[in-house]
């Protein structure tokens, strides 16, 4: 009998836990398990056809307790203990042939945590067709670019959208490697030495969805990276998320007002009408933060820890991972609401191109090209104009003192090359904001996305082809 505080602050959560998000993929490593023995002559046929037919009137009408019963561990001895019950305990007893607890809990940690990262890519490249599709239509939609908190640079939607979709992209690479670390199975890896049994890692391997297994038995056990792994991925691309709603946030203030939602995504205030609060990027940063926190606590639970089999890496945490998944995955969908919904400013932004100087950079630039003199000389210039309040006279004045010749800009001119559409347009480098600097930018977006949904989707049809596999198998092994 266990320790009534230790059952119910220990033993209990984790029973808890298994029913609730383990014991279907427990029951699958069972199944794919079983297979093995018999295909390998490890236990009779006939004995595995007995135990195969417990399992499925088990699946057909067994309930796990409430709450887990004295004296038992975990979940897996409440199923063996029924499995015993059904076809005798020495019968059951052959299902853990060749296996233990730890090979079977981290294959079956793996296979959850393959799923919630397989549907938190679904949603995250949901979120990159949605922000490239809006950057594709921001083209032409005029916006400023901020450093330091301070107006920099006119821009495009388009430009400013693609950057963060180069980042998601990134991420999400990022995040399919992680999610290779997780694909690959622990089975056959027993306690940590393996088994003199001659069992088929591959096959089981295989039935399971995973394409391959970790090799060394020790490593399968002791390594925590299939854990840390997608949590460090996870926090940086939540990151990365946060800054923009942070950016976001910025621009979409009154002061800047570069940034406009739809009432649908913005509260008002109770008492003060005039208010109009787009929280909706507040919780996108609350949830993705609170995410992140979970993962970096993940983290920092495996430094230092004994490199060998540990709790640390056991349903607490793992539990802890998913729940920060369904988090993420919460703010991903808030995201995509966000970024298919926010609104440019023209006005402001040609209003703050003028007030700040947002444009001065062309002047410039074009100074340079056209008058021949240094650019250190055209950026003081630029920056005496500015500070005049763009006092073309003053400007004048200074081109004459700085380069002594004339400034051969006529008043249209000087318009023309501090208008904020041309700042764009004279920008056709690549990667730039002009229409044909944006062009390698999409291509190369393009490319990315798609590599990243085939490799989603070769993962998915493995599971499914394994799922059918494993399915006719075990009709096979009924018979």
């Amino acid at each position: 009998m266990f320790s009534p505080v230790y059952t119910e602050r220990v033993l209990d959560p984790a029973y808890h836990n298994w029913k609730t998000w383990y014991a279907v993929a427990a029951v699958a490593v069972h199944k794919a398990h079983l297979l093995g023995l018999v295909e390998r002559g490890i236990i009779p046929r006939e004995t595995g056809g007995l135990i195969a037919g417990a399992i499925e009137g088990m699946e057909a009408d067994f309930s796990y307790p409430d709450s887990i019963p004295p004296s038992v561990e975990d979940l897996y001895f409440v199923y063996e203990r029924e499995l015993g019950h059904r076809i005798g305990p020495e019968n059951a007893a052959f299902l853990h042939t060749a296996r233990s607890r730890n090979d079977m809990d981290n294959t079956i940690f793996r296979m959850a945590l393959r799923q919630t990262m397989l549907d938190f890519t679904e949603a995250s490249l949901g979120v990159l067709d949605s922000l490239m599709t809006r950057a594709k239509a921001g083209t032409t939609e005029l916006t400023i670019l901020y450093t330091h908190g301070q107006p920099a640079n006119v821009s495009t939607m388009g430009h400013y959208l693609s950057a963060f979709a180069g980042e998601l992209a990134n991420d999400l690479s990022d995040f399919m490697a992680a999610l290779d670390v997780v694909n690959l199975s622990t089975m056959g890896a027993c306690a940590i030495t393996g088994t003199g049994f001659p069992l088929d890692r591959t096959r089981v391997a295989s039935l399971l969805g995973f394409p391959s297994f970790v090799v060394n038995t020790y490593e399968a056990i002791s390594s925590t990276h299939w854990l840390t792994r997608p949590a460090a991925a996870l926090e940086e691309l939540l990151q990365d998320i946060t800054r923009l709603m942070a950016d976001m946030s910025h621009k979409a203030s009154c002061e800047v007002g570069l940034l406009t939602f739809p009432d649908t995504l913005v509260q008002i205030s109770s008492i003060m009408p005039q208010k109009r609060n787009p929280v909706i990027l507040e919780h996108i940063r609350i949830q993705a933060g609170l995410a992140a926190g979970t993962c970096l606590s993940i983290r920092n639970l495996c430094r230092n820890a004994a490199y060998q089999d540990i709790n640390e890496a056991s349903d607490a945490p793992v539990t802890e991972l998913l729940g920060a998944f369904r988090l993420a995955t919460s703010a991903m969908a808030l995201l995509r609401d966000v970024l298919e919904n926010v609104d440019g400013n023209d006005s402001m932004v040609r209003s703050m191109a003028a007030t700040f100087g947002v444009t001065t950079t062309e002047l410039a630039d074009t100074m340079v090209r056209e008058t021949g003199i240094g650019f250190r000389s055209a950026h003081e210039i630029s920056s005496r104009y500015v500070r005049s309040g763009n006092d073309v006279a003053e400007l004048r004045q200074a081109f004459q003192e700085h380069a002594g010749k004339p400034l051969p800009f006529d008043d249209n001119r000087l318009a023309t090359i501090l208008e904020p559409g041309y700042f764009v347009e004279i920008r056709t480098l690549a990667g730039g904001p002009a229409e044909a600097g944006m062009q390698p930018v999409f291509a190369s977006l393009d490319e990315r996305a798609g590599a990243l949904r085939s490799k989603q989707a070769l993962i998915s049809e493995n599971l499914e082809s394994a799922r059918i596999a494993l399915g006719q198998a075990w009709r096979e092994i009924l018979q």
